[in-house]
Order: C-alpha cells, then sequence, then structure tokens
C-alpha cells in the first residue's frame, strides 16, 4: 500500500512538471509570434487643409484611417462643389512633409466621363489618398484644391503639378487612337480593329514641343481608347460605339498616325501613372481615376 502512494505521488509531480515546462515554452516565444492585437497603431500624420477662400471646391471631412505602416497612411476626405457650375476635373494635391528628407507632392486626379456626369453644385463625392508609401513616416499632409476644369472648359487653380497639360494630351491621344481605329472599322470591319489595336502608332506632332506631362498624358489616353475597345470586341455596334466621339465634343488635334509591323500583345493593358515604383525624395506621385 505504501508503495502504491509513492508511485501515485510521483505521476503527480512529473505531471505538474511537464505543465510548467509547457507555460515557460508558451512565455518564453518571440513578440512577433504572438497575435499582433496589443501593438500600438502608427502615429497619424498632422492633417492640414489649405485655406482657399476663392476656390470652387473645398475639402472637408478629413479623416486619417487606421493603418498598420506608419509610411502609408490612408487618408479619407470629400470634396465638395461650391461653385454654380458643374465640374468635369478636379485634382487634389497632397503634400507630405518628410522633415530632413524634404517632401513628396502628389496628387488625386478625378476625371469625369462625361458631361452627364459632372459634379454638379452642392454635389460632396468621397476622396482618398491610399497605397503610398513614403520613404519614412510623414510628419504631416497638406492637401489643396490644385486645379479645376469646368464643363465650360473654363479651369481655376494654380495646377501646380500640370494636370491641365496631363488632360490635354491624354484627350489628344484618345483622339488619334480614335481616329485611326476608326477608319479600319469603316473598311475592314471589327475584328481587324480588334487584330490593329497594337500595330497602329499614333505619335504627337512637335513632341520636342509639348510639356513631359502632355506627352504622359497621350500615352494614357492611347491606353485608355484600346481597353475600351478591347472590352467591346464581341460587337461591331459596340464597338463603333466605343469609337464615336461624344456629340458636341471638341476634337484634340496635335497627333498623327503611323502604321508600323509590331506584335498583337496579349489582351490586357498596363498604364504606368507616375508615381509607380520607389519614390525619391523630394517626388511627385499621382493617382488617376475616370469615373463612367
Amino acid at each position: 500500500m505504501r508503495r502504491t502512494e509513492i508511485k501515485a505521488h510521483s505521476i503527480v509531480l512529473i505531471v505538474i512538471g511537464v505543465l510548467s515546462l509547457a507555460i515557460l515554452a508558451v512565455s518564453a516565444r518571440p513578440r512577433e509570434n504572438q497575435t499582433n492585437t496589443d501593438r500600438v497603431p502608427a502615429k497619424k500624420p498632422l492633417m492640414i487643409v489649405k485655406d482657399q477662400p476663392d476656390s470652387p471646391l473645398t475639402i472637408t471631412s478629413v479623416v486619417v484611417d487606421y493603418f498598420p505602416d506608419a509610411r502609408m497612411p490612408e487618408v479619407s476626405f470629400r470634396v465638395n462643389n461650391v461653385s454654380d457650375k458643374r465640374v468635369m476635373v478636379y485634382a487634389i494635391k497632397h503634400v507630405a512633409a518628410l522633415g530632413s528628407r524634404g517632401a513628396v507632392s502628389g496628387s488625386v486626379t478625378i476625371i469625369r466621363a462625361d458631361r452627364k456626369r459632372a459634379l454638379r453644385p452642392g454635389e460632396s463625392p468621397e476622396g482618398e489618398i491610399s497605397g503610398i508609401q513614403y520613404p519614412q513616416p510623414p510628419e504631416s499632409l497638406t492637401l489643396s484644391v490644385d486645379y479645376v476644369e469646368f464643363v465650360d472648359g473654363t479651369r481655376r487653380g494654380e495646377d501646380t503639378l500640370k494636370n491641365g497639360d496631363r488632360i490635354d494630351g491624354m484627350r489628344a491621344g484618345k483622339d488619334a487612337e480614335r481616329e485611326a481605329l476608326l477608319k479600319v472599322l469603316m473598311t475592314k470591319g471589327s475584328e481587324e480593329v480588334i487584330r490593329s489595336l497594337d500595330s497602329i502608332t499614333s505619335e504627337a506632332e512637335s513632341p520636342s514641343s509639348r510639356s513631359v506631362q502632355w506627352l504622359d498624358g497621350f500615352r494614357q489616353g492611347i491606353e485608355v481608347m484600346r481597353s475600351g475597345v478591347r472590352g467591346k470586341a464581341s460587337s461591331q455596334a459596340e464597338i463603333e460605339k466605343e469609337l464615336r466621339p461624344p456629340i458636341g465634343q471638341k476634337q484634340n488635334r496635335g497627333f498623327r498616325q503611323r502604321r508600323t509591323n509590331l506584335a498583337i500583345t496579349p489582351d490586357h493593358i498596363t498604364v504606368a501613372l507616375p508615381g509607380d515604383g520607389p519614390l525619391p525624395t523630394p517626388s511627385i506621385t499621382s493617382q488617376w481615376a475616370v469615373l463612367h
């Protein structure tokens, strides 16, 4: 009987020892393997909205959303049309202050697809700044209205980032590609249009007299038109509709077409926007959106 009690007592001690070792093993795990629910959120940058009393647009409801990486803050805001005109294009400039490393400037540019979808007086759509990784956590972010274009073609704003030039180039690029593809459609049909998408190269006239922003926009306009046509590839009627310029739209000149023997690329479009890749300091990064 005595031997049995000793044996049972020994088993209890062994079990307690094993449990103690398990607890020690868990508590000794590296912190990176534990849950990150107790991590301190990244410090939010100071948000500044530039005072622009004469601007046709105002920026309100600025919020810095939660973000895990202090170098990539996500900011949401509203843009209010306080003018009595409809707006076709607007650019919200953002400047990130990086202390001794200078600053990074960029813009969120919104292009309305047509006059019917223009931003009406009193409307206040949401906007956001996201996906930008700065070299270091920004100390502050300053927002301002940099460029505004109304449906009547008049423009307002300092346009420090030359969005007006870029938009002019984009429209010229779209018109150049539209004219070339429409000729193919009328003479050879929709199938040849699809086959010709990458064998027709539209070139800007007098490119040396154009700004870098205009030429970038020209290339983007070509890709936008090609992408739209590819999306209508199943129907000649839809392709023709895509290639017909909107009623009342003025043609943007400053281009010419050149036929080349380029190979047809796979059915996809990749448009490189300013700001792709690592950001030097100082730098400019832009985000573009065409609202349909």
